[in-house]
């Protein structure tokens, strides 16, 4: 878990809220993952395998959401 929380911290706060509220939705949202591949990262079509890989498995979804929330909430 430790190595996941290394590469959330490499996201900046926008790309982890953007994150975390589309792994929240518990279903396919086109517009949000849309608005994560425009966000202007080069792997666009790595974070739609990453949202779909989490959608199908939820309770790695809900650590990640997890790990999003304590990041952002560390000072």
């Amino acid at each position: 878990m430790d190595a996941l929380r290394d590469v959330l911290l490499t996201l900046s706060p926008t790309a982890r809220d953007k994150l975390r509220r589309v792994l929240i939705l518990d279903q396919p949202d086109r517009d949000a993952i849309a608005e994560l591949l425009r966000y202007g990262d080069a792997n666009g079509d790595g974070w739609a395998d990453v949202i779909d890989a989490l959608t199908r498995y939820p309770d790695v979804r809900r650590k990640v959401v997890r790990l999003l929330a304590e990041i952002d909430a560390a000072p």
